[in-house]
This record gives structure tokens, C-alpha cells and sequence, in this order.
């Protein structure tokens, strides 16, 4: 996303704002905006599901959505971050080559605050393809020497701790009420 858009959510992100209010906040912080492009730009981001839009009569305020402003290394950074060292990593790297569908770097990890290592369930990638892996990433620089992770054979308790992470993110991302149980069976029938 753009600058003018990280400043926009910082605004909003501290509280639900007016189209003349963000306005105002936006000039203080340099950026003077005819306010018709700002409602355009508000609008189409609402249309694009970063933003809410809420009708308080008279007017409308708008809202960042839930965790829509951060990238996979923040969300995932946030969900990791009850676990200890060598269990974290596992499950980093078990759900980055998942979603990516390619070995993880050292530099991933390391924005995840994870120092990489090998263990017994994670190994230093040998993919014959890493050279073309490291220049198909583009949101984020690889430095050229990093080395690549895997996970090494089927850990089951990997997996499993990797889909329960899986499931929280998308619990915190998506709008489940009406959806799920609200409340937890705790002895069975």
C-alpha cells in the first residue's frame, strides 16, 4: 500500500473518524486533500474491504477492518508469539512453506523474531530452484546468500500445531459470528 494510506490507517486506527475529521487530521500531517478525492479514496477503499464504513447520522465514519492493515509476518508474528524457541520456528516454517509453496528464508524468519537454526524437524533447504524462489519474492528484499527452510519428513504434531495457529488467524481476520458455536461444550453428552 501507499504512504498516504499507512498514514490514513494510523489515523483511523486510533479512532472512528468523519470524512471532515480525517480531513482536518490529514492536513496536520501534511497532506492536504480536496476532501471529494479523499471521499473517493475512502469509498474505494471501503469497496476494497480495508475500510468499514459505519452510518452515524448525519454522517458516515469510517473504520480500519480488523488486521486488514498488516502483512502475513505481522499477523503470523502475533500468533507465534506465546511459543518457545525451537517450536516456533517449526511452526513458522512449516506454515510459510504451506502458504508460499517454496522453501522460507532466513530473512522471513528473522521478521517473524525468530532466529533460524536447524533442528530435528527443520533443515537448511538443498531445492535445486532457490535462485528463482529468492527472485519470484518481491514485496520484501532476500539477500542473495540467505539460506532457505524446510521441514524434514511429517512431524503429525507440527502439522497439527501449525493448523490450530492457521485457524486463529482466520478466526481474527473473518467475521465468524452466526457461524460458530458460542459456546464451548465442556463435558461430553
Amino acid at each position: 500500500m501507499s504512504e498516504f494510506y499507512n498514514i490514513l490507517a494510523e489515523i483511523l486506527n486510533r479512532q472512528q473518524m468523519s470524512i471532515s475529521r480525517i480531513a482536518r487530521e490529514l492536513k496536520n500531517s501534511g497532506y492536504d486533500q480536496h476532501r471529494l478525492i479523499l471521499t473517493g479514496y475512502l469509498r474505494a477503499l471501503t469497496d476494497m474491504g480495508y475500510l468499514e464504513e459505519v452510518e452515524i447520522p448525519p454522517s458516515k465514519v469510517y473504520v480500519v477492518k480488523n488486521e486488514m492493515n498488516r502483512d502475513i509476518y505481522a499477523v503470523l508474528k502475533k500468533h507465534l508469539s506465546g511459543m518457545e524457541h525451537p517450536e516456533k520456528q517449526e511452526v513458522a516454517v512449516f506454515i510459510l512453506t504451506s502458504l508460499f509453496g517454496r522453501p522460507c528464508f532466513r530473512h522471513e524468519l528473522e521478521l517473524l523474531g525468530i532466529e533460524a537454526q536447524k533442528t530435528k524437524t527443520v533443515k537448511e533447504s538443498k531445492e535445486p530452484r532457490l535462485k528463482e524462489h529468492r527472485a519470484a519474492v518481491t514485496r520484501i528484499k532476500i539477500p542473495n546468500d540467505d539460506p532457505a527452510y524446510e521441514i524434514t519428513g511429517e512431524d503429525s504434531s507440527v502439522h497439527t500445531r501449525g493448523a490450530q495457529v492457521m485457524i486463529n488467524i482466520l478466526d481474527d481476520l473473518i467475521d465468524l459470528d452466526g457461524l460458530k458455536a458460542r459456546f464451548q461444550q465442556t463435558k461430553l453428552a
